[in-house]
């Protein structure tokens, strides 16, 4: 089981040196999914270029590995962010059963995971991906105005206190979802997309999604 493991995550390095290179450049325009569920705006997207192949291979390792994503709601023109959300994921490789486990967390509304997995590959897809991910209450968005997403990816954040502060909000995430939050953690949230710090982290990707108007309803 063990050598098959290796195996996939050298076949995932392989595919993933490309996207490596624009991990640590500007922020890029990437095709996000949005729609409107349960009247909610949630959207879906895929970042596993986050991870380089050497990341990939310490997946294997038995040390945790951590990956915060951050996505801010915009409207086109402005830099004040109307809406927020924040998910943690933890991998950690069990020596035991050679089987990797990704703790998700995602605040109240969405409860944490645990998802077993048996490849490095299935480790960095629900890690690094967002699904129908809660972005906002549809009732308080302007059907009218486009609106844009920005995505920020930190691997292994190196801050104790971020990662901290990340648990604490996820668990009590006072004005979660919403812009003008007295949370202190919330005005720090909003920050790192204006300025951000590259060495916060082993690395960071950040990207920026189409234009989009508020979709109309779906079914559940």
């Amino acid at each position: 089981m063990r050598s098959f493991l290796r195996s996939c995550a050298v076949a995932l390095a392989v595919l993933l040196v490309s996207g490596h290179a624009q991990a640590e450049g500007a922020p890029s325009v990437r095709t996000v999914g949005v729609a409107r569920k349960d009247n909610q705006l949630v959207v879906s997207v895929g970042l596993p270029d986050l991870f380089g192949p050497r990341d990939v291979e310490r997946l294997l390792s038995g040390f945790s590995t951590r990956v915060l994503i951050r996505v801010a709601l915009l409207r086109d023109g402005s830099s004040e962010p109307v809406a927020t959300a924040t998910r943690l994921a933890e991998i950690v490789f069990d020596l035991w059963d050679e089987k990797l486990r990704v703790r998700l967390s995602a605040g109240k509304a969405r409860a944490s995971e645990t998802l077993v997995v048996p490849t490095a590959k299935a480790a960095v897809d629900a890690a690094t991906s967002l699904t129908d991910f809660v972005i906002a209450d549809a009732d308080t968005l302007d059907t009218r105005s486009p609106y844009h997403l920005s995505v920020r990816a930190d691997l292994n954040p190196i801050s104790d206190e971020l990662v901290t502060n990340v648990r604490r909000w996820l668990s009590h995430p006072s004005g979660h979802g919403r812009a003008g939050s007295a949370d202190s953690f919330f005005g720090s949230f909003v920050s790192v997309f204006v300025n951000p710090r590259i060495d916060d982290s082993e690395r960071v990707l950040q990207i920026t999604s189409q234009s989009f108007l508020l979709p109309e309803g779906r079914a559940p």
